[in-house]
């Protein structure tokens, strides 16, 4: 198992120090302040509703036959 902070350090995270000036109490708002950012980052990523998860999946559909789009997408025909 990784020590604490190990997986944020490998995702280029920066990490609160245990020492010196930035390691003090007093800048824990800014920490939480910081982690909020990376929570508010990540929640933006995550798409919102059906059309945006088909969308983000590669998935569409139509009447048409397919035309372009990229290796792994999935398309439905609808048949009238």
């Amino acid at each position: 198992m990784a020590a604490v902070g190990d997986s944020a350090k490998a995702a280029g995270y920066a990490l609160v120090p245990d020492t010196g000036e930035e390691g003090r109490v007093r800048w824990g708002a800014r920490e939480i302040n910081r982690t909020r950012d990376f929570i508010a980052l990540v929640k933006g990523l995550i798409p919102s509703g059906k059309p945006a998860y088909r969308t983000a999946a590669g998935i569409t559909s139509g009447t048409a036959a397919p035309s372009g789009g990229a290796d792994g997408d999935v398309y439905f025909k609808i048949v009238l």
